[in-house]
């Protein structure tokens, strides 16, 4: 069996075809990303769905006494 590593594929290699080289790139920055663990994940998600209910529910409020002092305004006008 041969036990020598292939050799790298020089950037050089990819400049004659545009989509190899742009897949070349991607793979290249694909490697880079650095993922969270299960843990923080967890808590992000977590974080997310929390503060989204609590604007959720500001934004409720909000609308329920909006519409309150709307609907009393159109009541004082139309007496």
């Amino acid at each position: 069996m041969n036990d020598e590593k292939k050799p790298k594929k020089q950037d050089s290699d990819y400049t004659n075809d545009p989509l190899k080289s742009v897949v070349h790139e991607y793979r290249a920055e694909f490697r880079k990303i650095v993922w969270p663990s299960k843990q923080v994940l967890f808590k992000h998600t977590v974080t997310v769905i929390a503060v989204s209910g609590l604007f959720g529910a500001y934004i409720a409020l909000l609308d329920g006494v909006f519409g309150f002092g709307l609907r009393q305004f159109i009541q004082l006008v139309v007496r």
